[in-house]
């Protein structure tokens, strides 16, 4: 009789019903009593359980790491408005060249439909109002004080006003270069000079009307942007219009050697953390220098929603709505106006 422990062989018959599918040699290697641990049903379960969940968690694991390195490899889109892109594309490259991993959806307003403009605005991270031609006088109250204007397009003063109203309610970053910074101070309620060399200096441009150089002045330090008071760089400049009379809910944070305001921001900075303008053209100017670079970063940082305020925030309690009607009647009807000579903007 075999022992409990004993190993089950028979070269007639097996002795144990495990082993009757197995040869002489097979039941000699691996069958034993029903006592022994191979033979044990609960065994093979557990280790088949274990090694299951092993299997299992493993998958898992490489799951997880490799999605977790696909999200930090995937470039970040945003999506930026301008009010009308130029030739060049200078404000692409000076934004794009700033961080080359993020994938930006540029959004020319002045060639895209309103009715599609209004959906893009909602998606919109950035907004920027560029350089370009004169504003019409009569939006800020010289009405009949064109002759001393440049070209004249009120197509885009009705733009940048509908960019202004989405900038203002919903928080969106904000930057105005050039014609950008003099439109958000006629929006806001303040006025212009029609012709800096009749009033104030000639400094602003160039012969024939080029692109000219001068220095630039920071009165005010701005949390929005890594420019310390007292900073002092020279930039590109090309306009022949400027800042007269401030809006009230502006203040002004650079000037030029001439006294004229070169940069301006909203002084609520809580609702509004990006909503500045420069006189200047940051685009064009001496990356290198301290009025360049900085102002794209601190304008792509907020885009980035790490410093601006969440997109679609309510604002229209605190919102100052200075646009005067009549200035909006002055853009509808005077649509033929627009001409040109010699002194434009760029």
């Amino acid at each position: 009789m075999l022992s409990k422990n004993s190993t089950c062989i028979s070269s007639a018959a097996p002795s144990c019903s495990k082993c009757s599918q197995w040869s002489a040699s097979e039941q000699k290697n691996r069958c034993k009593s029903v006592g022994g641990t191979k033979a044990n049903p609960y065994f093979w379960r557990m280790n088949k359980l274990r090694l299951l969940f092993s299997v299992f968690f493993i998958f898992v694991f490489t799951s997880c790491s490799d999605e977790n390195d696909h999200v930090q490899e995937s470039p970040r889109s945003i999506t930026i408005v301008l009010s009308k892109q130029n030739s060049s594309s200078s404000y692409r490259h000076f934004i794009e060249d700033i961080d080359p991993t993020i994938k930006i959806n540029w959004i020319d307003a002045y060639t895209t439909p309103l009715s599609q403009l209004t959906d893009d605005l909602e998606e919109a991270d950035g907004i920027i109002l560029t350089g370009g031609v004169d504003i019409h006088p009569g939006l800020y109250g010289n009405a009949y004080d064109t002759v001393r204007c440049g070209t004249i397009d009120s197509k885009r003063d009705a733009l940048e006003t509908t960019l202004l109203d989405h900038a203002l309610e919903s928080g969106t970053p904000c930057l105005g270069v050039c014609r950008g910074l003099q439109f958000m101070n006629v929006y806001m309620g303040g006025s212009l000079h029609p012709h800096l060399p009749d009033t104030l200096s000639d400094i602003h441009r160039g012969k024939d009307g080029q692109s000219t150089e001068h220095e630039i002045y920071v009165t005010k330090a701005l949390g929005a942007i890594d420019i310390n008071r007292g900073n002092k760089s020279a930039t590109v400049s090309n306009h022949h219009q400027g800042i007269s009379r401030l809006a009230d809910n502006l203040e002004a944070w650079a000037i030029a050697p001439d006294g004229l305001i070169e940069g301006i921001r909203h002084p609520d900075t809580t609702h509004y953390p990006f909503f500045i303008g420069v006189q200047w053209h940051p685009e064009r100017s001496d990356p290198s220098g301290s009025l360049a670079t900085p102002i794209g970063e601190g304008f792509l940082k907020a885009v980035l929603n790490e410093t601006g305020v969440k997109k679609n925030t309510d604002t229209s309690e605190i919102l100052p709505r200075v646009r005067d009607s009549s200035s909006t009647q002055v853009i509808m009807i005077d649509n033929g106006l627009s001409h040109k000579v010699d002194i434009q903007m760029h």
